[in-house]
């Protein structure tokens, strides 16, 4: 594995991203969500915590009154549960609506919007002994037990610092009234608790930084793997050798098939041939149909010959019409006058051999 992993030289790709997220691979981190659900929590309880306990008494005290009516009947009881389960979940409604929020804010900002219906599914995997061994001793199962003993010594210690802190206004409670000692045990709660979701967050995008390091040496890739992917995007390169000699095969045999359409076959005279059609009151300018250079230009010459094209040596006006003008494509304006020359040349032995 070591030695697999040290082949692992290249950033992954954009498909190897893409396989990643749809298989739930992505950088995310629970310590986050969890230090997300705690400050809100925290929040929320700062803010409403008074209004909070007060309706809770307020519901205790009207639940005890309604008990101790001697001749409750069992659907009276059951009224009295449901109202109690009622006001129960108006009470604790904020606190949970909040924390929800946190956590799917939490995990949107880490992974955007992100469904894996297969992790619906059950996995047998997941359920097995050998499997489950091999997670807690593996090196994410050693650094997640590391961050479990840092967070439980980290909240102890401060928890030890602010009750260190505290000390001195400890004993006078024992003669202040209970609603005192629960206002000091309720402040001094929400102070532990502030310092250490604060901890906990610095530990928690801590460890998404490593989370997210440990997402991107698992996706890196071997040069072999990246030839791969690139051969299966771009298609086998003997096949494409294959596609392409067929493909120009089937051009050049429309090509030559053209020929016979010509006016006229400009050449070399025996390197290059240049065949060139046009059509008065249908085409704009003369076109080339064909073109090529060796073999290819004799085979135009030798179609030209048997269907009666005329031949004609222009060497430099062969060349340009080869290297700038394209199979199918009118000339350019600039050599206009040149290929007009020669058509006009043609047109007149035609006319004088039709005399």
């Amino acid at each position: 594995m070591a030695e697999d992993q040290s082949q692992r030289t290249e950033e992954p790709s954009a498909k190897r991203r893409d396989e990643a997220r749809g298989e739930g691979r992505v950088a995310q981190s629970v310590e986050i969500t969890a230090s997300a659900v705690l400050i809100s929590a925290l929040i929320v309880a700062s803010r409403q915590g008074v209004a909070t306990v007060g309706a809770l008494r307020e519901m205790m005290h009207r639940s005890l009154v309604g008990l101790s009516t001697n001749d409750l009947t069992p659907s009276q009881v059951g009224e009295l549960m449901g109202r109690m389960l009622t006001e129960c979940a108006a009470v604790v409604a904020p606190v949970l609506a909040a924390t929800s929020f946190a956590a799917l804010a939490a995990n949107f900002a880490q992974t955007g919007f992100l469904f894996i219906p297969k992790r619906l599914l059950p996995d047998g995997k997941k359920l097995s002994p050998a499997a489950q061994l091999q997670r807690i001793f593996s090196k994410r199962g050693l650094v997640e037990l590391l961050k479990a003993v840092v967070k439980i010594g980290l909240v102890g210690w401060i928890g030890w610092k602010l009750i260190r802190s505290a000390q001195g206004q400890i004993i006078p409670l024992a003669v202040r009234p209970p609603r005192e000692i629960l206002e000091f045990a309720g402040g001094e709660l929400v102070r532990m608790m502030g310092w250490s979701a604060g901890a906990l967050a610095v530990l928690a995008i801590a460890d998404y930084f490593w989370q997210r390091r440990q997402t991107e040496q698992s996706l890196r890739m071997t040069r072999q793997e990246v030839k791969d992917e690139r051969r299966q995007a771009e298609g086998d390169p003997h096949i494409r050798s294959r596609v392409k000699r067929a493909y120009q095969k089937l051009a050049k045999g429309r090509m030559l098939a053209d020929v016979p359409k010509a006016d006229v076959v400009v050449t070399n005279p025996v390197h290059l041939a240049v065949a060139l059609r046009y059509v008065p009151g249908r085409m704009s300018a003369p076109v080339v149909v064909a073109k090529g250079a060796e073999r290819v230009a004799e085979r135009i010459k030798e179609i030209a010959r048997q269907h009666g094209v005329p031949i004609v040596e222009r060497r430099a006006l062969a060349r340009a019409l080869f290297r700038s003008v394209p199979i199918g494509a009118e000339i350019p304006g600039k050599l206009y006058r040149a290929v007009a020359e020669i058509l006009a040349y043609i047109y007149g032995l035609q006319a004088k051999r039709a005399g």
